[in-house]
């Protein structure tokens, strides 16, 4: 659990940052509202828990506190507001732009700990509640909702890479996946889907995406050249067909057809959703020309033969 601390008071800062440590949190820390909102702006500092001084300069804690909440955060920190001030109209003020609790100074050890214990409690229901509406609820893989987000989050860090990198967007179908329902029924479909996610999500890095897209049809997403996007297809193909799929006297063979673009780090005009589009293009030109395999080309190549 990260904890930002925004104090411009050295002392009490140090004080704050012992209290969050002996609660087994992670302190960071800040003296000004301006570099606050940078940290908590950016999706990849973004801490669960911030902790507020009232008074500062310039941008005081209660007009922080409205411009955090203005955020559009997918998750909302939990804001703890600190003042010298025990006026009940003051305590007030903070909660109605935001806070979520209040405490005076000079901050009690055991108090403050406990009141961050519950912080943490809220931000991890709300996180449970974000992992189940962004979750495929058969598979555990990502829904379509979520996978555009996270492929919209890896596209942003691409164009931010201070290396020429590419990533690889892959859209894929089970083979005859209908032929599988109405032979063995929906519960049998169910497993095989079930299976073949876990296959699929094994075969690639942890911070790499896997959603289930639609149906039969998955989108992976990849950092990876070219040359290691053929060879991640070529693995995936191979992972999905190597053995049979059974279930207590039924074994099934199960392939798979993948379509997969290459975006280069510069190409900043496009958006997610073209990206897609071209690779499900591909993918039913692999099932055009029999399915169990894999089309693979870069976004500029195929804008260029158009």
């Amino acid at each position: 659990m990260h904890v930002l601390i925004v104090d411009d008071n050295d002392i009490d800062c140090l004080i704050t940052i012992s209290f969050v440590e002996k609660a087994g949190m992670n302190a960071i820390t800040t003296n000004n509202a301006t570099k606050a909102l940078e940290i908590t702006s950016n999706r990849d500092t973004t801490p669960e828990i911030i902790v507020v001084d009232w008074m500062m300069p310039e941008v005081n804690g209660l007009e922080l506190c409205q411009k955090i909440r203005a955020l559009n955060l997918s998750l909302t920190p939990y804001i703890i507001m600190i003042t010298s001030n025990s006026f009940g109209q003051i305590e007030q003020k903070a909660l109605d732009v935001g806070a979520d609790d209040f405490i005076e100074k000079p901050i009690h050890g055991a108090v403050f700990i406990a009141r961050l214990r519950v912080g943490e409690r809220i931000v991890k229901m709300q996180q449970k509640l974000l992992s189940l509406a962004d979750t495929d609820e058969l598979t555990g893989l990502l829904n379509r909702r979520a996978a555009i987000k996270a492929c919209e989050t890896h596209l942003a860090r691409l164009a931010r890479s201070d290396k020429s990198t590419s990533h690889c967007l892959i859209i894929a179908d089970i083979d005859f996946f209908k032929h599988i329902n109405d032979t063995y029924g929906h519960q049998i479909g169910d497993r095989v889907l079930t299976d073949v996610s876990n296959r699929m999500r094994n075969s690639i890095r942890p911070f790499e995406t896997a959603a289930r897209f639609g149906g039969e049809e998955f989108l992976i997403y990849c950092e990876a050249t070219e040359a290691e996007a053929d060879i991640i297809l070529r693995r995936l193909r191979q992972t999905i067909a190597s053995s049979e799929y059974s279930y207590n006297d039924i074994s099934i063979n199960v392939t798979m057809s993948f379509g997969c673009v290459v975006i280069n780090k510069h190409d900043t005009k496009h958006t997610i959703n073209e990206f897609i589009k071209k690779a499900d293009d591909l993918l039913y030109e692999v099932k055009n020309d029999g399915r169990n395999d894999y089309k693979l080309a870069s976004y500029s190549s195929i804008e260029g033969s158009e």
